[in-house]
C-alpha cells in the first residue's frame, strides 16, 4: 500500500512539472507583421504615399548648415556645372543650400499645402507629379544611400492624393512635393536632411540641379 501511494504521488509531482508551455507559432514574427505578404511591395508606396514614408517613423536627419537667412550661408564651391553667373546660397527651413545664381540668394520657408514663402513672396507649386525616371550626378557633399551616384530612382504619383513618390529599388526614398512656375521643384528627402529644391538646368537634356542640406545632384533624364 505505501508503495501505491509513493507511486501515486510521483506521477501527480510529475504532472505538475511538466506542464506544457504555450509555444503557439501564431505568436511569432509572422503575426508580428513580418510576413512576405505584409511587404513594401503590397502595402505600395505610391498608394501608402505620407502614412506608410519615411516620414511618419519620424527620420528626419540634422544635416546641413544652419541659418536664419541667406547672409548666413557661405558656397563651399566656385562653380556648379550647367549653371551660368556661378552658384548662389541659399537658407531653406533653417539649412543652406546651394543653387544656380538666380534662384539662389533667397530665405525661404516652406508651409503646408505645397507652398513656399520666400522673401515675402509666396509660391504655391501644382500637385501633378510626373512619372519618370532619373539618375544621380553628385556635384557637391557627400549623398549617402541611397542617392548614390549614378543610383536610378523614379518618381510615380500618389493615387488620390497630391504630389508623389521617389521610388528606390522598390522602397520610398523621398517625396516629390509640388512643381512651381517656372522650373522649381519642392521635395522632401530625409536620407539628404529634409527639404530640398529643385530646379531645371537649361541644356539639351533633362537636367534637374537638387539642392539638398547634405549635398546637391544633378537627376539626369526626367522630363
Amino acid at each position: 500500500m505505501r508503495q501505491l501511494v509513493f507511486v501515486l504521488c510521483c506521477t501527480t509531482l510529475a504532472c505538475q512539472c511538466l506542464q506544457p508551455v504555450d509555444e503557439r507559432p501564431d505568436a511569432g514574427p509572422r503575426d508580428a507583421g513580418i510576413v512576405a505578404d505584409a511587404g513594401s511591395t503590397d502595402a505600395g508606396a505610391t498608394d501608402a504615399g505620407l502614412d506608410a514614408g519615411l516620414f511618419d517613423a519620424g527620420v528626419r536627419l540634422d544635416a546641413g548648415v544652419e541659418c536664419v537667412t541667406a547672409n548666413d550661408c557661405t558656397s563651399p564651391v566656385r562653380a556648379l556645372p550647367f549653371c551660368s553667373g556661378g552658384p548662389a546660397m541659399s537658407c531653406v527651413n533653417s539649412r543652406c543650400l546651394l543653387e544656380c545664381a538666380g534662384r539662389g540668394s533667397r530665405t525661404c520657408r516652406s508651409t503646408s499645402d505645397r507652398c513656399l514663402d520666400c522673401d515675402a513672396g509666396m509660391q504655391c507649386g501644382s500637385c501633378a507629379a510626373p512619372v519618370c525616371t532619373f539618375s544621380v550626378r553628385i556635384v557637391e557633399g557627400t549623398c549617402p544611400a541611397p542617392f548614390l551616384a549614378d543610383s536610378q530612382h523614379r518618381i510615380l504619383p500618389f493615387s488620390g492624393r497630391c504630389g508623389g513618390g521617389l521610388l528606390f529599388d522598390g522602397g520610398l526614398s523621398g517625396l516629390w512635393v509640388g512643381q512651381f512656375e517656372p522650373g522649381g521643384t519642392l521635395l522632401e528627402i530625409p536620407e539628404l536632411g529634409g527639404t530640398c529644391l529643385g530646379n531645371d538646368l537649361a541644356t539639351g537634356v533633362p537636367r534637374t540641379l537638387v539642392s539638398c542640406p547634405s549635398c546637391t545632384f544633378i537627376a539626369e533624364g526626367c522630363e
